[in-house]
């Protein structure tokens, strides 16, 4: 098979979507091509919410319209058919995918990374093998390095179990971050960490999402490799602090931690305006069976709304004003630093907390509306405090950034 080109998968790409017309080369643009490919399918992926909760997975309708409109190559590097998005762009696609659905949102993010790292990390032999005869595929990822692997001829001899791979069931693809034993001496005494590319169907998916409380749309299963063989070409390194990609521009050059810390933010974001605006719908419309008054009529309710409006435009514009200013200082060449990392996962785990506040409120004064499944602001009160959870919104992104201000030593990667 030939190598890969960036003419075949913009193909491909192309074709697979609903827009004949190749995507702009300026970010603007392009930025408005992709707006509106999200609002073409803003019913469907809005209609799905509730079914992807029952079937603990994204529903097979949400995949199919976000894999028409090529929105989980928003991240994927241009000379292999992606869209290469900026980062204020890809922040506003995932923001408005996750108001008509968090899941979908959080499975777009998710994938998009999963194909994005691939594209911008594999080598050309194993590219060739990813992107077979042209195709994107689909992928999950798990940044945790639960592997253990030891060299062998020609690659790798792997076992691991991988948790919180949300998308595996709908991808074609899964990666999981492996420790390659006996490596120590080598690499300055800390072990070698790679990303383990698999095919899907050669690994065990575990069916262990059911009965989360949030997030349960994203069927964010657990799968195992025992005694597998892996190539050395399905396989790369994602260096914490200093990435070197071999393909795409400025954004690649973001450290893992900061390449994803945006999209967690901006999901939120998009996650806590549909839960105010549901509010205020709930408000403006419905008149309680027990009140006098409509909510719209509390002074309380104008100053909880009031202020959720603020704070959420707050926190978006935070993460948006700071993530131009350092995709300006990686396109000038340099990788963004440790405070830079603290920094931006800062400002995501704030613009969760906001979010996860706002869900809080909404659920409070939707009453009963909100309380019987599976009303929208339930199911985002819910997601919400399950994506508070996760480790790149954890509280120590808090205390790095508040070392850095005090001129403390800290981990940015902690």
């Amino acid at each position: 098979m030939g190598n890969v080109t960036a003419e075949t998968l913009t193909l491909a790409r192309n074709a697979a979507t609903d827009g004949p017309d190749p995507v702009p080369s300026d970010r603007y643009a392009r930025r408005e091509v992709l707006l509106d490919r999200v609002e073409q399918i803003g019913k469907t992926l809005q209609e799905s919410g509730s079914r992807s909760e029952e079937l603990g997975t994204l529903a097979p309708e949400a995949v199919q319209a976000l894999r028409s409109a090529g929105l989980f190559t928003l991240k994927l590097p241009a000379a292999v058919g992606g869209f290469e998005a900026d980062p204020v762009t890809e922040m506003l696609v995932l923001e408005q995918i996750a108001y008509h659905d968090f899941t979908s949102g959080w499975c777009t993010m998710v994938g998009a990374t999963g194909v994005a790292s691939m594209g911008a990390f594999l080598p050309q032999a194993g590219l060739d093998k990813v992107f077979r005869n042209g195709q994107i595929p689909t992928a999950a990822i798990s940044f945790f390095p639960a592997g253990r692997a030891v060299r062998e001829k020609g690659g790798f001899r792997l076992n691991g179990r991988w948790r919180f791979n949300s998308g595996i069931r709908h991808s074609e693809w899964v990666l999981g971050g492996t420790i390659v034993e006996g490596t120590e001496q080598e690499n300055g005494g800390q072990p070698l960490v790679i990303f383990a590319a698999f095919p899907t169907k050669d690994v065990t998916v575990y069916d262990n999402w059911r009965d989360v409380v949030g997030l349960k749309g994203t069927g964010s299963c657990d799968f195992s490799a025992t005694n597998y063989f892996l190539p050395e070409d399905l396989s790369f390194v994602w260096d914490l602090l200093d990435p070197k990609p071999l393909r795409g521009g400025a954004s690649y050059l973001f450290p893992p931690f900061s390449y994803v810390a945006k999209e967690h933010g901006s999901v939120a974001v998009g996650a806590a305006r549909r839960a105010l605006d549901e509010l205020i719908k709930l408000a403006t419309t419905t008149r309680g069976t027990f009140r006098v008054s409509k909510l719209e009529e509390r002074q309380v309710v104008h100053r909880q709304i009031a202020e959720a409006d603020l704070k959420i435009r707050a926190a978006r514009a935070l993460l948006h004003g700071r993530y131009e200013d350092l995709y300006q200082k990686a396109s000038s060449g340099a990788v963004p630093d440790g405070r830079d990392i603290a920094d931006v996962r800062a400002m995501a785990v704030h613009a969760t907390d906001v979010a996860i506040g706002v869900a809080t409120m909404a659920y409070h004064f939707a009453g009963n509306t909100g309380l019987h499944h599976p009303h929208v602001i339930g199911r985002l009160l819910r997601d919400l405090n399950t994506a508070g959870l996760h480790q790149v919104m954890s509280d120590t992104a808090y205390e790095n950034h508040g070392k850095f201000c005090l001129g403390l030593p800290a981990n940015p990667l902690a």
